[in-house]
């Protein structure tokens, strides 16, 4: 009787193993991402998560201009993917993705010490942990411009606007678009008026708090409304080019290889992507600071993409395995050396970074007191109307709108998001 008793323990503990097994290798776990925020090397470890542990990623890339409202409409369905992922900061958390009803708590995760502390607010609310952020700390969002041709034309990096538009001229009169710009995704022509919030504090001393506190509108703001007459005039002027309403981002790459342009709002990586796509490209490039109403302040930003896990999904503890998966020391540095835009991850494991002399040059010549809070991540409900702020520009470029309607436009979102969100500077 005894050896019976073992030998059907044994085949207990065979078939429990084998439905695990079988269930692995039949279960499949969705992550939804907007268009730009992932890269082949992403899907690259996805496959090999899946050859470790028979768990299948169904990876779904969604057109930027399409993402946020695919997302907040499947969160308020209650039809959300296993894994989502979300532009996200300390406001944002709350107002976009409503974590403690939507996202999974993962406080507890061993993978949380992966991330930089000075990320975990973006990912974090009421004192948990929601998200997972691996992203880049480099000068983000820069001009990245081709050296060599500014040398050839006895140009130098701007610092005031009245000098960008002098270096625009001369590059225009060379025969060549001095920007490239698109509208296409709908993201990319917010970043100019976005990442120089350091000027607006700096002009206007105190200027996060009160936006924050609902003592002053953008509309009141007589620095925004300048940066968004500069940008009209910059498309006006012809410096976007004729036809930057159609270009795409994917387009970057060979415009600046082959000097049909000469700058672009990139980060630093887009030399690594160049000399990959170009061997024979023998331009040198560089970064300088975004010069609209006389900027230079460097654009801080602690916050970024981040992958958070849907709380109502029925494959939380695969999701956990996947991103426990992602944050070893040996995937990171997988996911560093095959993303050729990045030359770096803010994380706290040891790693081979790969910072360019271009990144390096440019913090070095920056005092501390000018690194500062870019506005997404400084100013409550901003960055949540980001797509919206992108529509309205467009719409500035094509004369269907005025900048001061588009402070209009943003200060009438900020104060329907903070009443819906109780917030008690809007009651």
């Amino acid at each position: 009787m005894k050896r019976l008793s073992v030998i059907l323990v044994v085949c207990a503990v065979f078939v429990l193993t084998a439905s695990v097994v079988v269930g692995a290798k039949d279960m499949v776990i969705t992550e939804m991402i907007s268009q730009g925020w992932t890269t082949q090397a992403d899907e690259d470890l996805a496959r090999v998560f899946t050859e470790e542990t028979g768990i299948k990623v169904d990876r779904q890339i969604v057109p930027a201009a399409q993402y946020h409202d695919l997302l907040k409409a499947k969160l308020n369905a209650g039809e959300a993917p296993d894994i989502f992922w979300s532009q996200t900061n300390p406001f944002a958390i709350k107002t976009e993705l409503d974590p403690e009803k939507n996202c999974v708590d993962f406080t507890d995760e061993p993978w949380v010490g992966v991330m930089n502390p000075q990320r975990l607010p973006a990912v974090s609310y009421n004192g948990r942990v929601y998200g997972l952020m691996l992203w880049i700390n480099s000068p983000e969002f820069t001009f990245f411009y081709n050296k060599t041709l500014f040398n050839e034309l006895g140009l130098t990096p701007p610092t005031t606007y009245e000098e960008f538009k002098k270096v625009c001229t001369v590059i225009l009169n060379a025969g060549i678009i001095p920007i490239f710009e698109f509208t296409s995704q709908g993201w990319h022509q917010v970043l100019p008026f976005a990442q120089i919030g350091g000027r607006y504090e700096e002009l206007h001393p105190g200027l996060y708090e009160q936006l924050n506190n609902n003592q002053i509108k953008f509309a009141e703001i007589p620095t925004m409304l300048l940066v968004l007459q500069q940008l009209k005039e910059t498309a006006d002027l012809g410096f976007y080019g004729p036809n930057f309403l159609a270009n795409d981002r994917p387009q970057t790459v060979e415009a600046l290889a082959t000097r049909k342009v000469a700058m672009t709002l990139e980060n630093p990586g887009l030399e690594k992507q160049i000399r990959q796509a170009y061997p024979d490209c023998k331009d040198e490039f560089g970064i300088f600071l975004i010069p609209y109403a006389d900027n230079q302040t460097y654009p801080f930003n602690p916050n970024g993409p981040a992958r958070f896990a849907y709380k109502m999904g029925k494959n939380i503890d695969a999701v956990k395995k996947y991103f426990e998966f992602l944050t070893r020391k040996e995937n990171l540095q997988y996911k560093l050396d095959h993303t050729p835009e990045w030359t770096n991850i803010d994380v706290t494991v040891d790693i081979k970074q790969g910072w360019l002399p271009m990144e390096e040059e440019l913090i070095s010549k920056i005092p501390p007191e000018k690194f500062k809070l870019v506005l997404q991540s400084g100013v409550k409900y901003f960055n949540e109307q980001w797509m919206e702020v992108g529509k309205d520009i467009e719409a500035m470029y094509i004369g269907a709108l005025t900048p001061e309607q588009i402070l209009q436009n943003i200060d009438e979102r900020r104060e329907k998001m903070a009443k819906a969100q109780g917030d008690p500077a809007w009651r």
